[in-house]
């Protein structure tokens, strides 16, 4: 079954605004040390996983086949970062200290995972 591309381009446009979101959060609040946007994280990283598994069925529906060990890579790091913003969410509702670590994880994997997507099929030894 052949959809318009319009459709994949929308899902990707997509795709990309969870990864700004979730990044550019993480980027703007590095050095803080409290009021962290885990809220805006939570978001992100929940867009990149819907929008993610919806553009590798998009592919498998064009006949095409992804690479797996990359989806899986990227959508394990997205787990990794939508978990600890949840965690650290939950706990900074509760009021609890030593949030940076579940802030840090979160940015940190959303951060690998987008160098994965941008390096994964670079040819850097060319």
């Amino acid at each position: 079954m052949d959809l318009p591309p319009v459709i994949n381009e929308a899902f990707v446009l997509v795709h990309l605004v969870g990864m700004a979101i979730l990044v550019g959060s993480f980027i703007l609040k590095m050095r803080a040390k409290s009021d962290f946007p885990f809220t805006l994280m939570i978001w992100g990283a929940s867009i990149q996983l819907v929008t993610g598994t919806i553009l590798v069925g998009l592919t498998y529906m064009s006949g095409d086949a992804p690479d797996n060990l990359k989806i899986t890579v990227k959508a394990l790091l997205a787990t990794g970062a939508l978990v600890a913003a949840i965690l650290g969410s939950k706990r900074q509702k509760k009021g609890e200290p030593r949030l940076q670590p579940f802030f840090h994880a979160a940015g940190g994997l959303a951060f690998i995972s987008l160098i994965i997507a941008v390096l994964w099929d670079a040819e850097l030894y060319v």
